[in-house]
């Protein structure tokens, strides 16, 4: 008897939907991925390109395998300018280089070797870039992509494997009957699924509202975490390093930045600054991109656009060498953030439907590993990944 082929719908084109489908095609699933826009339209394609380490053991273990992930696509047919680089924290003054010991220290529990350098050190090796800062840690391992590329790089690998792409089609509902998933209702109509799975980023909590059949589905703690990101033109000088703040803070930190009721509406908090730091990230292609900050904001709400002027002179106050490269764009973008921090990836109530999302700042470090995770888990486990902190569960109401 043949056996029947497993068929399986992603919602959203990211980075957090093409990996799924990139891990589903390879277990012989038939995957159609259906995306509202275009691929990598959101913070997929419109971030620092960063795999940076982390504070946390969890940061660290994404980031490990993420990037044994990457490699497997690196030398394929879209090129997506991933490598190995040097990561640098600096701070700014005594007083905060003075207490980022503490975060050294968590640096280096977490398995991540920090070797500390003073700022007379970076302004006497690196003259070109006339260093005013306290002093810093070279830290031990950090890679760069280019995220447009590396997205589209897992959604061109699943094509090749028959994986078929909708773009500019929206999901309005998810069906289910009887507590079994049935497939997703689109603008085009229903299309039917064995399987399906959230991945739209901040739209997944739209999604969970709009699953009809057996009752809507809890919700999760969302927060559009805005950033601001300049991109620079080519540079005219080597910068062997990804330059970031020590100020930036740990994914448990960045979770606190949420909004709640009518009174921050009301109160504006969505117009104030959560973190503004230094990131800054020479391409391999020869250009830089320079953030970052994070706010708390509704998805759809633009506010706070001095922040790029902020950026720039907090960078030109530090490193005055970068006031050369032209400045080829400013733009903003959101990231979808959870409360505490970090992913979520597992199963529903509803038997076949599974989510994957919540990435916030970290969503090329992250979704490469949990896609692998989620998708073992559905196959070989109950489709909880064996890492707890990524499983829905872990949230009130679920």
């Amino acid at each position: 008897m043949t056996q029947r082929t497993i068929t399986a719908i992603v919602i959203g084109a990211g980075i957090a939907g093409c990996t799924l489908a990139y891990e589903l095609v390879a277990r012989g699933v038939t995957v159609t991925v259906i995306e509202q826009s275009l691929v990598a339209a959101e913070s997929s394609g419109r971030n620092t390109g960063t795999l940076l380490s982390g504070p946390q053991h969890e940061v660290v273990e994404m980031l490990d395998k993420s990037v044994e992930i990457y490699a497997e696509l690196a030398s394929g047919p879209v090129p997506f300018e991933f490598g190995r680089i040097g990561h640098l924290l600096i701070s700014e003054d005594d007083g905060s280089f003075e207490e980022t010991a503490g975060v050294a220290q968590r640096y280096r529990e977490a398995g991540v070797g920090m070797e500390k350098v003073s700022g007379g050190e970076l302004a006497r090796d690196y003259p070109r870039l006339g260093f005013n800062v306290a002093g810093g840690y070279f830290v031990e391992r950090a890679w760069t992509l280019e995220p447009m590329g590396a997205t589209h790089a897992f959604a061109h690998a699943a094509r090749l494997s028959g994986a078929c792409f909708r773009t500019g089609l929206r999901v309005a509902q998810i069906i289910s009957r009887g507590g079994k998933v049935e497939g997703v209702l689109t603008d085009d109509g229903i299309i039917s699924a064995d399987m399906v799975f959230i991945a739209n980023g901040l739209w997944m909590s739209d999604m969970l509202r709009r699953t009809i059949g057996d009752g809507p589905l809890p919700g999760l703690p969302f927060t559009a975490g805005r950033g601001w990101l300049i991109q620079l033109g080519k540079l005219n000088f080597e910068l062997p390093w990804i330059v970031e703040e020590l100020t930036w803070p740990d994914q448990e930190q960045l979770g606190r930045l949420s909004l709640d009721g009518l009174a921050d509406v009301a109160a504006q908090k969505d117009d104030r600054s959560g973190v503004e730091a230094i990131c800054l990230n020479p391409m391999r292609g020869g250009d830089a991109r320079l953030g970052a900050s994070v706010q708390p904001a509704f998805r759809d709400l633009l506010r706070n656009t001095d922040m790029p002027s902020r950026i720039a002179a907090r960078a030109l106050r530090m490193i005055p060498g970068l006031g050369s490269p032209a400045v080829k764009n400013v733009y903003p973008g959101n990231r979808p953030m959870l409360s505490d921090g970090l992913p979520v990836a597992g199963r529903t109530a509803v038997d076949g439907l599974y989510l994957h999302g919540g990435m916030g700042s970290i969503g090329m470090h992250a979704a490469p590993a949990t896609a692998r995770w989620l998708v073992d888990a559905v196959f070989s486990g109950d489709g909880n990944p064996s890492q707890v902190w990524l499983r829905p569960q872990r949230f009130a109401g679920w």
